[in-house]
């Protein structure tokens, strides 16, 4: 029993060392900083959902090209907890960790079968109260992308749900505080309207 004890205390102490390593070599590091853009998240239908960092980028499809962030390492295959009310899962989905930055934050992206489903995304959080900060646009370069709703849901997270105008993506900052809200979205990668794919 002893001898087994002290296996397990080794084995936790070579994965501290790992772990102290790799944040010394620059691991555990959230996506590079992008243009600020605050976001609410949805969460009527989209229960948090938490995201375990991997060692390889989750998997970069289209999502990836319009999302840089979504193929981080800190980033995981959204679990079918985002989808609409309506039971709509979006076409291909991305949860990050953001916990370096802030407790238990996280970001989902998300490419929706149309825009339609996106703006229904969008809905289920502004449908979860009153807003709580003043912004319902989000910007990238000083030019107005598309709607922005925050709100506090009934769990006290700060649920940040952006969604490109007349285009099937949503982006939402799942987190404690605005503050943290707005400090996680200045730290994204968002790209112009402009640069989406056809």
């Amino acid at each position: 029993m002893h001898g087994s004890s002290l296996r397990v205390g080794i084995r936790i102490a070579a994965g501290a060392l790992v772990l102290v390593s790799a944040a010394a070599c620059g691991g555990g590091t959230v996506p590079a900083q992008a243009p600020p853009a605050p976001a609410p998240t949805s969460a009527l239908s989209a229960p948090t959902t938490t995201a375990a960092a991997t060692s390889a980028p989750a998997a970069a499809g289209q999502l990836a090209s319009v999302f840089p962030d979504a193929a981080d390492s800190t980033c995981a295959a959204s679990d079918q907890t985002v989808r609409t009310s309506t039971g709509v899962l979006p076409t291909e989905a991305s949860t990050c960790d953001y916990s370096a930055v802030a407790p238990s934050a996280e970001v989902v992206f998300a490419q929706w079968p149309d825009q339609e489903a996106a703006q229904a995304w969008y809905q289920e959080t502004a449908d979860l109260g009153p807003r709580v900060e003043e912004f319902d646009q989000w910007q990238v370069g000083g030019v107005n992308q598309g709607p922005l709703y925050t709100v506090q849901n009934s769990n006290g997270v700060v649920i940040s749900t952006g969604v490109y105008e007349g285009a099937p993506y949503t982006w939402e900052i799942r987190t404690g505080t605005l503050d943290e809200s707005n400090t996680i979205f200045n730290q994204l990668q968002l790209k112009p309207s402009t640069e989406l794919p056809g």
